[in-house]
């Protein structure tokens, strides 16, 4: 099915996984890299492992072939302190050109403000839904991160009043 979505013009695939089994992902992050695809390894309840269990499970990913690997919030169990130390740890670690992405919900109101700490902690890649539609209390609110990034100077390309009225609507 992954060699159809391709043909069909899928052009990114995030293969997902437990922050502690990422030995499981290794057959399809490397076809997704075979076929030229951005592949995403994507750890899973991250506050389920330490930063340095993070790391062992990141480097995996990239060994297998992964351009980007995410630390991914599933519960919204991370303050910006551990979402920090998490993605600092997995950033060092990293080869330079691994692109590093950050996946928060809002379960604890802390999407944007995890969010904000994972970019100053090196990610690149930051998730985020238009009115915070997701799973449990919802992803990290687009229009709020936006707006937030805006008044301290973080380039986006998203227009704040545009992301406003979709998450309105």
């Amino acid at each position: 099915h992954l060699k159809r979505a391709h043909e069909l013009g899928v052009s990114t695939l995030r293969v997902a996984t437990h922050c502690t089994e990422a030995d499981v992902s290794e057959q399809h992050i490397g076809y997704a890299r075979k076929l030229g695809m951005d592949t995403v390894g994507f750890l899973m309840m991250a506050h389920m492992n330490s930063p340095e269990g993070l790391v062992q499970q990141a480097k995996l990913m990239e060994g297998y072939g992964a351009n980007c690997i995410y630390v991914t919030d599933s519960a919204g169990h991370l303050l910006p302190e551990t979402v920090k130390a998490r993605i600092g740890a997995v950033r060092a670690a990293l080869k330079p050109e691994t692109e590093l992405g950050f996946h928060g919900h809002h379960n604890l109101a802390m999407g944007v403000a995890n969010s904000l700490a994972a970019i100053e902690a090196g990610a690149t890649r930051i998730d985020a839904a238009a009115a915070g539609l997701g799973a449990g209390a919802g992803n990290t609110p687009m229009e709020v991160l936006i707006a937030v990034c805006e008044l301290m100077g973080i380039e986006t390309g998203v227009d704040v009043f545009r992301i406003q009225d979709v998450a309105e609507d």
